[in-house]
Protein backbone atom coordinates (compact mmCIF):
# COMPACT_ATOMS: atom_id res chain seq x y z
CA UNK A 1 0.00 0.00 0.00
CA UNK A 2 3.14 2.30 0.71
CA UNK A 3 4.17 2.00 -2.70
CA UNK A 4 1.40 2.01 -4.41
CA UNK A 5 0.41 5.68 -2.54
CA UNK A 6 3.76 6.71 -3.64
CA UNK A 7 3.46 6.14 -6.81
CA UNK A 8 -0.20 7.17 -7.40
CA UNK A 9 -0.87 10.24 -8.90
CA UNK A 10 -1.46 12.55 -6.43
CA UNK A 11 -2.39 15.51 -5.32
CA UNK A 12 -2.88 17.81 -2.25
CA UNK A 13 -6.00 19.95 -2.93
CA UNK A 14 -7.49 22.59 -0.75
CA UNK A 15 -7.74 26.21 0.27
CA UNK A 16 -4.65 28.06 -0.02
CA UNK A 17 -6.32 30.84 2.08
CA UNK A 18 -6.92 27.99 4.56
CA UNK A 19 -2.94 26.67 4.61
CA UNK A 20 -1.43 29.88 4.59
CA UNK A 21 -3.68 30.84 7.37
CA UNK A 22 -2.39 27.67 9.33
CA UNK A 23 -5.98 26.63 9.55
CA UNK A 24 -5.41 23.03 9.09
CA UNK A 25 -2.35 20.36 8.69
CA UNK A 26 -2.05 17.87 7.15
CA UNK A 27 -2.92 16.09 9.36
CA UNK A 28 -5.99 17.47 10.25
CA UNK A 29 -6.99 16.94 6.55
CA UNK A 30 -9.96 15.17 5.60
CA UNK A 31 -8.48 12.09 3.32
CA UNK A 32 -10.20 11.43 0.08
CA UNK A 33 -9.12 9.17 -2.52
CA UNK A 34 -10.79 8.72 -6.02
CA UNK A 35 -10.03 6.63 -9.52
CA UNK A 36 -9.80 9.24 -12.53
CA UNK A 37 -12.17 9.02 -15.40
CA UNK A 38 -12.14 10.84 -18.84
CA UNK A 39 -9.27 12.75 -19.46
CA UNK A 40 -7.16 13.10 -16.40
CA UNK A 41 -5.69 16.16 -15.94
CA UNK A 42 -9.44 17.64 -17.09
CA UNK A 43 -10.64 15.33 -14.19
CA UNK A 44 -8.01 16.35 -11.59
CA UNK A 45 -8.47 20.01 -12.17
CA UNK A 46 -12.55 19.61 -12.06
CA UNK A 47 -11.99 17.36 -8.57
CA UNK A 48 -9.65 20.11 -7.27
CA UNK A 49 -12.35 22.82 -8.48
CA UNK A 50 -15.01 21.39 -6.49
CA UNK A 51 -12.51 20.99 -3.10
CA UNK A 52 -11.65 24.15 -3.58
CA UNK A 53 -15.24 25.21 -3.19
CA UNK A 54 -15.95 22.74 -0.33
CA UNK A 55 -13.20 24.43 1.64
CA UNK A 56 -13.98 27.52 1.10
CA UNK A 57 -17.40 27.17 2.20
CA UNK A 58 -16.75 24.94 5.50
CA UNK A 59 -12.85 25.27 6.22
CA UNK A 60 -12.61 22.06 6.03
CA UNK A 61 -9.40 21.00 4.17
CA UNK A 62 -9.16 18.31 2.07
CA UNK A 63 -6.12 16.06 0.37
CA UNK A 64 -6.95 14.08 -2.27
CA UNK A 65 -5.46 11.36 -4.00
CA UNK A 66 -5.75 9.09 -7.09
CA UNK A 67 -5.69 5.89 -7.45
CA UNK A 68 -5.18 4.40 -10.87
CA UNK A 69 -7.99 1.99 -11.79
CA UNK A 70 -5.01 -0.71 -12.78
CA UNK A 71 -4.51 -1.60 -8.85
CA UNK A 72 -8.29 -0.24 -7.53
CA UNK A 73 -9.61 -3.60 -7.10
CA UNK A 74 -6.68 -4.69 -5.35
CA UNK A 75 -6.35 -1.32 -3.37
CA UNK A 76 -9.83 -1.72 -1.59
CA UNK A 77 -9.63 -5.22 -1.09
CA UNK A 78 -6.49 -4.58 1.01
CA UNK A 79 -8.57 -1.40 2.84
CA UNK A 80 -11.72 -4.42 3.42
CA UNK A 81 -9.03 -6.56 4.88
CA UNK A 82 -7.46 -4.06 7.21
CA UNK A 83 -5.01 -2.05 4.93
CA UNK A 84 -4.53 1.51 5.29
CA UNK A 85 -7.46 3.55 4.36
CA UNK A 86 -8.29 7.38 3.45
CA UNK A 87 -11.11 8.86 5.62
CA UNK A 88 -13.22 8.99 2.65
CA UNK A 89 -13.36 7.82 -1.23
CA UNK A 90 -14.42 7.12 -4.52
CA UNK A 91 -15.51 3.36 -4.57
CA UNK A 92 -17.54 0.52 -6.09
CA UNK A 93 -18.63 -2.98 -5.29
CA UNK A 94 -19.80 -2.12 -1.96
CA UNK A 95 -21.95 -5.12 -1.10
CA UNK A 96 -18.50 -7.14 -1.51
CA UNK A 97 -16.21 -5.35 0.12
CA UNK A 98 -18.48 -4.93 3.20
CA UNK A 99 -19.43 -8.64 3.47
CA UNK A 100 -15.09 -8.77 2.72
CA UNK A 101 -14.85 -6.33 5.90
CA UNK A 102 -17.54 -7.22 8.09
CA UNK A 103 -18.05 -4.68 10.92
CA UNK A 104 -14.14 -4.26 11.27
CA UNK A 105 -13.17 -2.92 7.98
CA UNK A 106 -13.97 -1.33 4.82
CA UNK A 107 -17.09 0.65 4.05
CA UNK A 108 -18.98 2.26 6.75
CA UNK A 109 -22.67 2.67 7.27
CA UNK A 110 -23.60 6.38 7.40
CA UNK A 111 -27.28 5.88 8.58
CA UNK A 112 -27.25 8.58 11.57
CA UNK A 113 -26.26 11.25 8.74
CA UNK A 114 -28.77 9.85 6.46
CA UNK A 115 -32.08 12.11 7.63
CA UNK A 116 -29.78 15.09 8.30
CA UNK A 117 -27.71 15.37 5.28
CA UNK A 118 -29.61 13.51 3.10
CA UNK A 119 -33.53 13.78 3.78
CA UNK A 120 -35.24 13.71 -0.04
CA UNK A 121 -32.65 10.36 -1.00
CA UNK A 122 -35.27 8.56 -2.62
CA UNK A 123 -37.22 11.37 -4.45
CA UNK A 124 -33.27 12.51 -5.84
CA UNK A 125 -31.60 9.41 -7.24
CA UNK A 126 -32.94 6.63 -9.10
CA UNK A 127 -34.16 3.88 -7.49
CA UNK A 128 -31.45 1.55 -9.89
CA UNK A 129 -28.21 3.77 -8.55
CA UNK A 130 -29.84 3.12 -5.04
CA UNK A 131 -29.17 -0.36 -5.17
CA UNK A 132 -25.08 0.59 -4.83
CA UNK A 133 -25.36 2.41 -1.91
CA UNK A 134 -28.04 -0.07 0.18
CA UNK A 135 -27.23 -3.35 1.80
CA UNK A 136 -28.36 -5.38 4.36
CA UNK A 137 -31.03 -2.71 5.65
CA UNK A 138 -27.49 0.36 6.05
CA UNK A 139 -26.80 3.22 3.86
CA UNK A 140 -23.41 3.70 2.83
CA UNK A 141 -23.33 7.01 0.69
CA UNK A 142 -23.83 8.69 -2.47
CA UNK A 143 -24.31 6.70 -5.96
CA UNK A 144 -22.41 9.54 -8.26
CA UNK A 145 -21.85 7.87 -11.77
CA UNK A 146 -23.37 4.87 -13.65
CA UNK A 147 -22.38 2.47 -16.76
CA UNK A 148 -25.83 1.55 -18.27
CA UNK A 149 -26.13 0.18 -21.09
CA UNK A 150 -28.96 0.89 -23.68
CA UNK A 151 -29.28 -0.98 -27.29
CA UNK A 152 -27.79 0.27 -30.40
CA UNK A 153 -28.68 -0.31 -34.18
CA UNK A 154 -28.22 0.85 -37.31
CA UNK A 155 -31.23 2.72 -38.54
CA UNK A 156 -30.30 2.83 -41.82
CA UNK A 157 -29.86 -0.72 -42.23
CA UNK A 158 -33.67 -0.94 -40.33
CA UNK A 159 -34.96 1.72 -42.77
CA UNK A 160 -33.63 -0.50 -45.62
CA UNK A 161 -35.49 -3.51 -44.28
CA UNK A 162 -38.64 -1.97 -43.64
CA UNK A 163 -38.14 -2.23 -39.75
CA UNK A 164 -39.65 0.56 -38.13
CA UNK A 165 -37.68 1.14 -34.90
CA UNK A 166 -35.85 -0.60 -32.35
CA UNK A 167 -37.15 -4.05 -31.21
CA UNK A 168 -39.35 -3.54 -28.09
CA UNK A 169 -39.17 -7.66 -27.36
CA UNK A 170 -36.60 -10.60 -27.30
CA UNK A 171 -39.13 -12.26 -29.72
CA UNK A 172 -38.77 -8.94 -31.85
CA UNK A 173 -34.87 -9.18 -31.65
CA UNK A 174 -34.54 -12.41 -33.57
CA UNK A 175 -37.36 -11.11 -36.01
CA UNK A 176 -35.30 -7.77 -36.88
CA UNK A 177 -31.90 -9.35 -36.53
CA UNK A 178 -32.73 -12.40 -39.75
CA UNK A 179 -34.28 -9.73 -41.55
CA UNK A 180 -30.56 -7.74 -41.10
CA UNK A 181 -28.42 -10.77 -41.40
CA UNK A 182 -26.40 -10.28 -45.15
CA UNK A 183 -25.25 -13.33 -46.83
CA UNK A 184 -23.34 -13.44 -50.17
CA UNK A 185 -24.51 -15.56 -52.88
CA UNK A 186 -22.25 -18.24 -51.14
CA UNK A 187 -23.67 -18.17 -48.14
CA UNK A 188 -21.02 -15.95 -46.08
CA UNK A 189 -22.14 -13.31 -43.95
CA UNK A 190 -21.19 -9.93 -44.91
CA UNK A 191 -23.67 -8.55 -42.24
CA UNK A 192 -24.79 -9.91 -38.81
CA UNK A 193 -27.55 -8.49 -37.56
CA UNK A 194 -27.06 -9.33 -33.68
CA UNK A 195 -24.34 -9.05 -31.18
CA UNK A 196 -25.30 -9.67 -27.52
CA UNK A 197 -23.05 -6.72 -26.26
CA UNK A 198 -19.96 -4.39 -25.98
CA UNK A 199 -18.04 -4.63 -23.71
CA UNK A 200 -14.49 -6.46 -23.18
CA UNK A 201 -16.53 -8.62 -20.19
CA UNK A 202 -18.65 -10.87 -21.95
CA UNK A 203 -20.33 -12.13 -19.14
CA UNK A 204 -21.49 -8.67 -18.52
CA UNK A 205 -23.79 -9.88 -21.55
CA UNK A 206 -25.20 -12.47 -20.24
CA UNK A 207 -26.52 -10.95 -17.07
CA UNK A 208 -29.27 -8.26 -18.58
CA UNK A 209 -31.27 -11.32 -19.95
CA UNK A 210 -30.91 -13.54 -16.86
CA UNK A 211 -32.16 -10.72 -14.63
CA UNK A 212 -35.28 -9.94 -17.71
CA UNK A 213 -36.24 -14.28 -17.29
CA UNK A 214 -36.32 -13.33 -13.50
CA UNK A 215 -33.60 -14.87 -12.26
CA UNK A 216 -30.97 -13.63 -9.62
CA UNK A 217 -27.19 -14.96 -9.18
CA UNK A 218 -27.68 -15.42 -5.74
CA UNK A 219 -29.13 -15.03 -2.06
CA UNK A 220 -29.43 -11.83 -0.80
CA UNK A 221 -27.04 -12.52 2.14
CA UNK A 222 -24.16 -13.89 -0.07
CA UNK A 223 -24.15 -17.33 0.86
CA UNK A 224 -26.02 -19.19 -2.06
CA UNK A 225 -25.67 -19.57 -5.45
CA UNK A 226 -29.26 -19.48 -7.42
CA UNK A 227 -28.47 -20.07 -10.79
CA UNK A 228 -30.14 -23.52 -11.51
CA UNK A 229 -33.16 -22.58 -12.27
CA UNK A 230 -35.64 -22.00 -15.32
CA UNK A 231 -34.47 -18.32 -15.65
CA UNK A 232 -30.69 -19.36 -16.69
CA UNK A 233 -32.37 -21.89 -18.87
CA UNK A 234 -34.43 -19.03 -20.66
CA UNK A 235 -31.42 -16.68 -21.26
CA UNK A 236 -29.17 -19.31 -22.32
CA UNK A 237 -31.59 -20.78 -24.55
CA UNK A 238 -32.37 -17.37 -26.63
CA UNK A 239 -28.28 -16.54 -26.54
CA UNK A 240 -27.65 -19.89 -28.00
CA UNK A 241 -30.67 -19.88 -30.63
CA UNK A 242 -29.36 -16.89 -31.86
CA UNK A 243 -26.58 -17.91 -32.85
CA UNK A 244 -26.79 -21.46 -33.87
CA UNK A 245 -30.47 -21.85 -34.70
CA UNK A 246 -31.52 -18.38 -36.00
CA UNK A 247 -27.36 -17.86 -37.39
CA UNK A 248 -27.34 -13.73 -36.35
CA UNK A 249 -24.86 -13.64 -33.75
CA UNK A 250 -21.31 -14.06 -34.81
CA UNK A 251 -19.95 -17.16 -33.46
CA UNK A 252 -16.44 -15.85 -32.69
CA UNK A 253 -18.47 -13.74 -30.33
CA UNK A 254 -17.13 -15.16 -27.12
CA UNK A 255 -13.14 -15.43 -28.46
CA UNK A 256 -10.11 -13.33 -27.17
CA UNK A 257 -10.25 -10.11 -29.24
CA UNK A 258 -14.07 -10.33 -30.68
CA UNK A 259 -14.67 -6.47 -30.84
CA UNK A 260 -18.15 -5.62 -32.46
CA UNK A 261 -17.02 -1.61 -32.63
CA UNK A 262 -15.19 -1.71 -36.06
CA UNK A 263 -18.39 -4.18 -37.33
CA UNK A 264 -20.90 -1.90 -36.52
CA UNK A 265 -19.16 0.97 -37.44
CA UNK A 266 -18.15 -1.09 -40.82
CA UNK A 267 -21.42 -1.95 -41.28
CA UNK A 268 -21.17 -5.77 -41.20
CA UNK A 269 -23.31 -5.39 -37.62
CA UNK A 270 -26.95 -4.36 -37.57
CA UNK A 271 -27.78 -4.07 -33.56
CA UNK A 272 -26.28 -4.71 -30.25
CA UNK A 273 -28.12 -5.79 -27.33
CA UNK A 274 -25.97 -4.23 -24.24
CA UNK A 275 -24.20 -1.37 -25.46
CA UNK A 276 -21.99 1.27 -23.29
CA UNK A 277 -22.88 4.57 -22.60
CA UNK A 278 -19.63 5.18 -24.08
CA UNK A 279 -20.48 4.23 -27.47
CA UNK A 280 -22.35 7.63 -28.13
CA UNK A 281 -19.50 9.75 -27.01
CA UNK A 282 -17.52 8.03 -29.29
CA UNK A 283 -19.63 7.44 -32.28
CA UNK A 284 -20.11 11.11 -31.88
CA UNK A 285 -16.73 11.90 -31.93
CA UNK A 286 -14.67 9.53 -34.23
CA UNK A 287 -17.51 8.81 -36.63
CA UNK A 288 -19.15 12.09 -37.72
CA UNK A 289 -19.83 10.70 -40.80
CA UNK A 290 -22.30 8.21 -39.76
CA UNK A 291 -24.76 10.89 -37.89
CA UNK A 292 -28.12 9.73 -38.84
CA UNK A 293 -27.27 6.17 -39.30
CA UNK A 294 -27.46 4.74 -35.94
CA UNK A 295 -29.50 5.20 -32.67
CA UNK A 296 -30.04 3.96 -28.91
CA UNK A 297 -32.89 2.79 -27.50
CA UNK A 298 -33.91 1.65 -24.06
CA UNK A 299 -33.41 -2.36 -23.47
CA UNK A 300 -36.55 -4.70 -25.55
CA UNK A 301 -38.53 -6.55 -22.49
CA UNK A 302 -37.30 -10.49 -22.02
CA UNK A 303 -40.12 -12.31 -20.54
CA UNK A 304 -40.07 -10.99 -17.02
CA UNK A 305 -38.90 -7.69 -16.81
CA UNK A 306 -36.32 -4.86 -18.95
CA UNK A 307 -33.36 -4.72 -16.46
CA UNK A 308 -30.24 -2.89 -18.04
CA UNK A 309 -27.02 -3.98 -16.83
CA UNK A 310 -25.29 -0.92 -14.92
CA UNK A 311 -22.10 -0.70 -13.34
CA UNK A 312 -21.84 2.24 -10.59
CA UNK A 313 -19.84 4.26 -8.17
CA UNK A 314 -20.35 5.89 -4.86
CA UNK A 315 -18.80 8.10 -2.47
CA UNK A 316 -18.68 6.42 0.81
CA UNK A 317 -16.69 6.62 4.37
CA UNK A 318 -14.35 3.94 5.40
CA UNK A 319 -14.11 2.81 8.70
CA UNK A 320 -11.35 4.04 11.20
CA UNK A 321 -12.34 7.27 9.90
CA UNK A 322 -11.33 10.23 12.34
CA UNK A 323 -13.26 12.56 10.17
CA UNK A 324 -17.04 11.05 9.56
CA UNK A 325 -19.18 14.16 9.48
CA UNK A 326 -16.48 16.32 7.49
CA UNK A 327 -16.51 13.25 4.96
CA UNK A 328 -20.58 13.41 5.10
CA UNK A 329 -20.10 17.25 4.44
CA UNK A 330 -17.93 16.57 1.55
CA UNK A 331 -20.07 13.82 0.25
CA UNK A 332 -23.27 16.28 0.59
CA UNK A 333 -21.54 19.10 -0.85
CA UNK A 334 -20.71 16.68 -4.10
CA UNK A 335 -24.28 14.88 -4.70
CA UNK A 336 -25.54 18.75 -5.19
CA UNK A 337 -27.38 18.95 -8.69
CA UNK A 338 -24.68 21.41 -10.10
CA UNK A 339 -21.94 19.72 -9.02
CA UNK A 340 -23.44 15.85 -9.82
CA UNK A 341 -23.13 17.80 -13.27
CA UNK A 342 -19.80 18.90 -13.15
CA UNK A 343 -18.34 15.39 -12.40
CA UNK A 344 -20.62 13.62 -14.80
CA UNK A 345 -19.23 16.22 -17.64
CA UNK A 346 -15.57 15.59 -16.67
CA UNK A 347 -15.99 11.64 -16.28
CA UNK A 348 -18.36 11.14 -19.25
CA UNK A 349 -20.47 8.92 -17.43
CA UNK A 350 -24.23 9.07 -16.76
CA UNK A 351 -25.23 10.62 -13.62
CA UNK A 352 -27.50 8.71 -10.85
CA UNK A 353 -30.21 11.91 -10.39
CA UNK A 354 -33.21 12.52 -12.82
CA UNK A 355 -32.35 16.13 -12.29
CA UNK A 356 -29.13 16.24 -13.62
CA UNK A 357 -30.03 13.79 -16.17
CA UNK A 358 -32.34 16.48 -17.79
CA UNK A 359 -30.11 18.91 -18.02
CA UNK A 360 -28.81 20.49 -21.29
CA UNK A 361 -26.14 18.45 -21.54
CA UNK A 362 -27.66 15.48 -20.74
CA UNK A 363 -30.36 16.43 -23.32
CA UNK A 364 -28.69 18.04 -26.73
CA UNK A 365 -28.29 14.47 -28.22
CA UNK A 366 -31.11 11.98 -28.72
CA UNK A 367 -29.00 9.02 -27.11
CA UNK A 368 -28.11 11.15 -24.43
CA UNK A 369 -31.97 11.28 -23.70
CA UNK A 370 -31.83 7.31 -24.46
CA UNK A 371 -29.47 6.53 -21.73
CA UNK A 372 -31.06 8.25 -19.04
CA UNK A 373 -34.33 6.50 -19.63
CA UNK A 374 -32.92 3.04 -19.16
CA UNK A 375 -31.49 4.43 -16.30
CA UNK A 376 -35.22 4.12 -14.91
CA UNK A 377 -34.63 0.03 -15.91
CA UNK A 378 -30.62 -0.05 -13.83
CA UNK A 379 -29.83 -3.09 -12.07
CA UNK A 380 -26.66 -3.12 -10.18
CA UNK A 381 -24.38 -4.98 -11.24
CA UNK A 382 -22.65 -5.80 -8.02
CA UNK A 383 -23.36 -8.86 -6.10
CA UNK A 384 -22.80 -9.36 -2.15
CA UNK A 385 -19.93 -12.14 -1.41
CA UNK A 386 -16.41 -11.44 -1.41
CA UNK A 387 -15.82 -14.13 -4.53
CA UNK A 388 -17.89 -12.42 -7.02
CA UNK A 389 -14.77 -11.04 -9.20
CA UNK A 390 -13.65 -14.95 -9.10
CA UNK A 391 -17.31 -16.07 -10.14
CA UNK A 392 -17.84 -13.32 -13.17
CA UNK A 393 -13.97 -13.09 -14.29
CA UNK A 394 -14.51 -12.75 -18.44
CA UNK A 395 -12.22 -15.98 -18.91
CA UNK A 396 -11.62 -19.37 -19.71
CA UNK A 397 -11.46 -21.00 -16.33
CA UNK A 398 -14.19 -18.17 -14.83
CA UNK A 399 -17.81 -19.99 -13.75
CA UNK A 400 -19.67 -17.85 -16.00
CA UNK A 401 -17.65 -17.50 -18.36
CA UNK A 402 -17.43 -22.02 -18.69
CA UNK A 403 -20.83 -22.07 -18.09
CA UNK A 404 -21.77 -19.47 -21.08
CA UNK A 405 -18.86 -20.90 -23.85
CA UNK A 406 -20.27 -24.76 -23.27
CA UNK A 407 -23.65 -23.54 -23.80
CA UNK A 408 -23.69 -21.32 -26.57
CA UNK A 409 -20.78 -22.25 -28.55
CA UNK A 410 -20.06 -25.55 -27.45
CA UNK A 411 -23.89 -26.68 -27.27
CA UNK A 412 -23.02 -28.65 -24.28
CA UNK A 413 -25.92 -30.50 -22.55
CA UNK A 414 -27.25 -27.43 -20.66
CA UNK A 415 -29.39 -28.94 -17.65
CA UNK A 416 -25.55 -30.53 -17.04
CA UNK A 417 -23.68 -27.24 -17.73
CA UNK A 418 -25.72 -25.01 -15.49
CA UNK A 419 -25.51 -27.94 -12.63
CA UNK A 420 -21.72 -27.97 -12.76
CA UNK A 421 -21.52 -23.91 -12.81
CA UNK A 422 -24.16 -23.87 -9.61
CA UNK A 423 -21.96 -26.32 -7.90
CA UNK A 424 -18.94 -24.36 -8.55
CA UNK A 425 -20.56 -21.02 -7.64
CA UNK A 426 -21.09 -22.53 -4.43
CA UNK A 427 -17.91 -23.99 -3.59
CA UNK A 428 -16.87 -20.55 -3.89
CA UNK A 429 -19.51 -18.80 -2.00
CA UNK A 430 -18.52 -21.76 0.65
CA UNK A 431 -14.89 -20.94 0.83
CA UNK A 432 -15.48 -17.04 1.21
Amino acid sequence: MTILRRTALAVVLGSTAAIAAGSATAQDAVEFWTMTYGDQLNWKGEVEALIDGFTEETGIEVRHEIVPWGSAFQTYLTVSQGGAAPDCADMYWLHSFSAIGGDQHGPMPLNEYRDEYFPTLEEDFYAGALQDVLWQDDFYGIPWRGDIRAFIYRTDFAEEAGIDGPPQTWDEIVEDAKALTVRDENGNVERWGFAYGTATNVVSWLLPYYWQAGGTMMTDDGQTATIDNEAMRTALTFMRDLMWEHQVVNPDSLEAGYDPQPLFVNGQLAMVGSAEQAWGVELDRDYPQLEGQWAMATSPAGPENSDSFSGAGYFGVLRGSDHVEECVQLIEYMSRDENMLRLAQAAGTVSTKPEVMASEFWSDRPWKIVVGEALQDAHTSQHPAPAWSAIATPEPGGILYDLMYDVIVLQEDMDASIAEAQERMQAELDRS
